[in-house]
Parts: structure tokens; sequence; C-alpha cells
């Protein structure tokens, strides 16, 4: 199980660097930002560097001088979408607009990222850890927001039993109804497949696995800890349907997500 698990993580990850895609920076021709609305602030540093997306990855395609106005318009978690007055736009990391000026001679004050960057994201990756019934349960999922309180959840699972395995898939429909709190309760509810199979061989003719539909409704709680990551924990009520039988079980997981 141990070595599923670092597997599983280490897909989570990869899809963080893959699933971020910011859109191309605009040249000096592009169409031109509202500044007015923007934050302004003044470079104090020798150099203030533009790159072409959120991330160190991203190549550097222009660099800001000292005394230059930068004027701010959006984050995406801690990089923040920037431009000069000739219009060229770009990305730069918190620790570089930290080092700037406001109107008023002061160093910036820029906010740090909140729980309520986590809300106002629209994807998140993240992996969990659980039981289902006596089962362990290992799990990846991806989401995306598509309203303020509401996202979809698609997830690939392994299931650890004494006598039998199992893999999972399912997609679930997450409300968050609450974004004043510091955590964001939520209520899901979920549908999908799952294929078991006997450790033990059985008699000759008998099958040695099988599959179930389930449903599930669950309730939990996602909790901001820092650098886009948000601690997640869950319980759901999972009902089983086979060929010959249905059953119900209980199920939590915990885990983390990061968002973007």
């Amino acid at each position: 199980m141990f070595r599923c698990c670092i597997y599983l993580i280490s897909l989570v990850f990869s899809g963080l660097s893959l699933a971020d895609a910011p859109p191309s920076p605009r040249s000096i021709s592009g169409d031109a930002l509202d500044n007015k609305h923007a934050v302004q602030l003044s470079v104090i540093d020798t150099y203030l560097e533009l790159h072409t997306g959120p991330g160190r990855g991203y190549p550097i395609f222009h660099v800001m001088e000292q005394g230059e106005v930068v004027y701010v318009h959006s984050r995406r978690t801690n990089w923040f979408y920037v431009s000069d007055r000739r219009n060229r736009q770009g990305w730069v990391k918190q620790e570089g607009l930290a080092r700037t000026l406001a109107p008023t001679g002061l160093p910036a004050a820029l906010p740090n990222i909140q729980h309520g960057d986590f809300l106002s994201q629209q994807g998140r990756v993240g992996f969990s850890l659980g039981q289902q019934d006596k089962a362990d349960t290992a799990s990846v999922m991806a989401g995306y927001r598509l309203l303020s309180f509401a996202g979809v959840e698609v997830e690939y699972g392994q299931i650890f039993g004494k006598q039998i395995d199992g893999i999972s898939y399912g997609a679930s429909l997450l409300i968050e109804p609450i974004k004043s709190w510091s955590f964001t309760p939520f209520i899901s509810k979920g549908y999908g497949w799952q294929e078991w199979k006997q450790k033990e061989k059985l008699q000759v003719g008998t099958r040695n696995n099988f599959n179930s539909n389930y449903e599930y409704t669950g309730v939990g709680i996602n909790y901001y800890i820092g650098y886009s990551f948000v601690v997640r924990g869950e319980f759901r009520k999972v009902h089983l349907t086979g060929d010959n039988d249905s059953l119900t079980n209980n199920a939590w997981r915990l885990g983390f997500s990061s968002f973007f």
C-alpha cells in the first residue's frame, strides 16, 4: 500500500505542473488593461523580472528597471499579473512585488494568500487516504469550480482489504454554501464504479472478481493551511449495488488539495 500511495502522490504533483495553463503575456500591441482600477507600485530594486506564466519554470521575457511604475491586476496563488506603462504584461512572484513602493512612498503591503483565494480559484488536484468499511483506501482527484459555491470532481482510487482488493472510479458534485468562515464545510453527491478481486483462489467455476456500481452522500471540511494547500476531511455513506445484492457501508478520508 505504501508504494501505491507514493505513486498516487507523484501523479498529483505532476498534474499540478500540467494543469496550470496561464494566458500568454500580451505584447505592447496587445489589448490594454484598465490601469485605473489596478494597484500602482514603483520598482525600488535594480530590476523586476516579468515571466510569461505564474511559475519559475516560465521564461523571463522582460525586465523592468528601478523607478518604473508597475500595475497589479490579478493574482494566481503567490504570483501576480502585472503590466507597465507601455502595456507589457506578465507575471511576477509575490516576493518581487514586496520590494516595491506605493505612491505614498511606503513599502507595498501585499495581502497574503487567504482561504478566500481557495474559493476563487477554479482548478484543484489532491490525494487522500482513508477507509471504506474495514478496507484501506488511497485516492487521487481533480476538480473544477463551476460557481463560487459549487464544483465537480473526478477521482481514481485503490482499495486494500484483507480478503479482497479493488479499484474505484467516480465523479461527484460538491456544494460549498458558506464562504465567510476560515474553513469551508461542504456536502457531496457522487456516483461511480468499483471492481473487486478476491485474494484467495475460489472453487473451480466460480468468479474471482466482480463489479459494483455505487452512489454516496458525503459531508466534509476544507481548511486552508498555506502555500496553496488545503487540508480536506470527508465522511461518506456509500451504497453499492452488484449483480445479485446490495449493501451500504461507511467511508472516511483525509488528504490534501492544491488549488490553481
